[in-house]
């Protein structure tokens, strides 16, 4: 299926303007990861951001002993959006939990298409903040639940 196609049926890019996402398949290129593959690794500069068009992954705090899965993402979702942040090292690690295929792009090169072009900008860093705030939130419960404090699946509730 050709880059185009594929941006413009991903929730990422869903209500941008097609000439933005002509831009953002013009940055991107399809890969694909076989089941318990690491992605990215924890501590390394981070380098692209990722749309994942089929299979899932888990964003994991990774020590010499366990990991610790944060956050499971599936189809439709996006990872990575510290690539597009200055000399940001990544913290989890993102390891394939089956076979899946992801869109990645630069992260040097769409900071630069959204510094060129303000409109893909805001359109882009619009929809990062959403994809950091589910970051987040999946932290926020997996940390409620460490401290038992989780109460109907909500971070921060008190039980009674």
């Amino acid at each position: 299926m050709p880059l185009l196609k594929i941006l413009r049926s991903h929730p990422f890019t869903q209500g941008m303007p097609d000439s933005l996402v002509k831009k953002l398949a013009s940055l991107a290129r399809h890969v694909e990861f076989e089941e318990d593959e690491i992605i990215f690794r924890a501590g390394e500069q981070s380098k692209n951001f990722c749309l994942l068009v089929c299979g899932s992954v888990s964003v994991e705090i990774r020590t010499p002993y366990y990991s610790l899965s944060v956050q499971t993402l599936g189809a439709g979702d996006a990872f990575g959006w510290s690539s597009l942040a200055e000399e940001h090292h990544t913290v989890f690690q993102v390891r394939a939990r089956e076979a899946c295929s992801a869109l990645f792009l630069d992260g040097e090169q769409l900071t630069a298409a959204c510094q060129k072009d303000p409109k893909l900008g805001a359109e882009v860093y619009r929809r990062l903040v959403q994809v950091m705030a589910k970051r987040v939130r999946a932290i926020e419960t997996r940390l409620a639940e460490f401290c038992g404090s989780v109460n109907k699946g909500i971070a921060g509730d008190q039980a009674p």
